[in-house]
């Protein structure tokens, strides 16, 4: 059965329910982040600028938005919004109920609406039908407008309390305006002069970004192990200085022949194919074993052939003459290796 007249109160209360329900969702969001922000301290931090107005004020300016006129207005908002808000939405429960059971009702209506004779059964199926029906017809209308109102209310309530807000701390500021910097600059200036600061600070953290990247991104130098030695001396006397590479990640074999090697180690390359002309899959001398390592994770070994520069911190002890460092750094040049090795580099990925 259509009943247009229900069908337009149950839609708008649809739409009310709606509402409310992303109302209450928004507000709740708003207080979480209240919450958020009212949690970080910050004039709590030791700017290390003692005596300097700035600061002083920063500080003064921010506990007292902290400790009370941001908890006042939470506790406002607590009060005229949000509490109301719960109370409308545990409202919206009876009526949702009693169209549910309306439409149930109808249901069991329809089925014996169009008998002449009903029984003592079916009569009381339809007249329970027609009360609920009755009875939403006149009270829905009501509940409606005075959800409605009650939104509207909250609504300016809440402009309200956001302008209460403002005034205060707009007296809270004005406050310590005059002891702040460029207090007497025009609006225009004074922007252009923020402008210039966030730049300038944009510009410094970069810097500062892109030190710390290139100091993440040096070689770590480590000293060589006497088996490292051993290893590089025995390699280079075998299949010489031109065929060391070292190994920058891991190796775990997952075929025949493949070798298990850690970051690091020392090879010495004896064929740039496996059997079947794979480039991929290196065949390596690791100092006893020989097996395949996969070719993308080896670089050529660089020792260095010049003396590091003297530490200005540390003497350099005079036998310490002798000795070298050396890096890992691809080059596809022929390097010459040093006896004496001190120093190996490993770039840390």
């Amino acid at each position: 059965l259509v009943d247009e007249e229900f069908d337009a109160l149950e839609g708008f209360f649809n739409i009310l329910e709606y509402g409310i329900l992303v109302l209450l969702e928004n507000v709740e969001t708003y207080q979480l982040h209240l919450q958020r922000f009212l949690e970080c301290k910050t004039e709590e931090f030791d700017f290390d600028m003692d005596g300097e107005k700035t600061p002083i004020c920063y500080k003064e300016i921010n506990t007292a938005l902290r400790q009370w006129i941001l908890p006042m207005f939470d506790k406002r908002m607590k009060a005229l919004i949000y509490k109301p808000l719960c109370e409308l939405r545990d409202l919206l429960v009876g009526p949702k109920n009693l169209i549910k059971k309306r439409l149930h009702k109808l249901l069991d209506y329809e089925v014996i609406e169009g008998k002449s004779k009903l029984s003592y059964e079916e009569q009381a199926v339809a007249n329970a039908y027609k009360t609920i029906n009755t009875l939403l017809l006149n009270e829905l209308p009501r509940f409606n407008g005075l959800a409605l109102q009650m939104i509207w209310s909250m609504l300016g309530t809440f402009s309200c309390l956001h302008r209460d807000l403002a005034a205060d701390m707009e007296q809270l500021f004005q406050s310590f305006a005059q002891q702040l910097p460029h207090s007497s600059c025009h609006p225009k200036e004074f922007l252009e002069w923020v402008e210039n600061a966030v730049l300038e600070g944009v510009r410094k953290l970069e810097i500062l970004c892109q030190s710390v990247e290139e100091t993440l991104n040096a070689p770590v130098v480590q000293p060589v192990s006497p088996s490292f030695q051993r290893r590089l001396k025995h390699l280079t006397d075998k299949h010489g200085s031109g065929k060391i590479f070292q190994v920058t990640n891991t190796v775990v074999g997952t075929r025949d022949f493949d070798l298990n090697l850690t970051k690091g180690d020392l090879v010495a390359i004896i064929s740039e194919t496996d059997t079947r002309g794979d480039k991929r899959r290196w065949l390596v001398d690791a100092g006893g074993k020989k097996g395949y390592v996969p070719s993308s994770k080896l670089i050529r070994y660089h020792q260095a052939t010049e003396d590091p520069p003297p530490s200005p911190f540390l003497p350099v002890p005079g036998n310490m003459t002798g000795f070298r460092r050396h890096s890992c750094i691809p080059d596809p040049n022929v390097l010459h290796v040093t006896s004496q090795p001190l120093f190996q580099g490993v770039v840390e990925v």
